[in-house]
């Protein structure tokens, strides 16, 4: 099985971490993040989860993202965020901590938003049938039914908090904010 490496990549892969792995699956997130030269290929699932979402985000740091990677590693070693729904949204906190903040706009944000409201259709085995994301003045609204998809709200209030979520049920009744834990 050939692994799609990002461009420019192949070269910072050590030739051994390239090899099959029986089961793609996330490591634990390492703790020398700061000190690795090369993208060691237990840490693409990471790379992936940032620029395969937002390819924007190679434009901070070209060519291939590496400094704007190292950071978020480091983050993520300390902070250890969930590998469920709220990852996503989590990187977005990271972002609007970083660096790489005055060069943030909503397109990443509500990139990272779309990824997080995906992952929590894929995976919800509640009785909502979709969910709406909010950030600021952004929302964005997934359906575990894609004939949803044209359901209409009326304006929603702003979010208490950074990033607030509310489950919708089959009327597609807003029933208020929720915080991302």
């Amino acid at each position: 099985m050939n692994h799609l490496l990002p461009t420019g990549a192949s070269r910072l892969v050590s030739k051994a971490s390239r090899r099959p792995h029986a089961e793609p699956s996330y490591p634990e997130y390492p703790s020398n993040c700061r000190n690795f030269v090369h993208l060691d290929a237990r840490l693409l699932p990471y790379w992936h989860t940032l620029f395969d979402i937002c390819p924007a985000l190679l434009k901070l740091d070209p060519p291939e993202g590496l400094n704007l990677f190292r950071s978020f590693m480091t983050w993520a070693y300390r902070n250890r965020p969930p590998l469920d729904w709220t990852y996503h949204l989590n990187v977005c906190r990271w972002l609007l901590g970083s660096v790489y903040r005055s060069q943030i706009d909503d397109e990443p944000i509500e990139a990272f938003m779309a990824a997080a409201a995906a992952c929590w259709v894929n995976t919800d085995d509640s009785q909502a049938h979709g969910v709406v994301l909010a950030w600021r003045s952004s929302t964005v609204f997934d359906w575990k039914d894609p004939r949803r998809a044209d359901a209409e709200f009326r304006a929603l209030p702003a979010p208490p908090w950074d990033f607030a979520w509310c489950p919708l049920m089959a009327s597609g009744r807003f029933s208020g904010w929720l915080p991302v834990p």
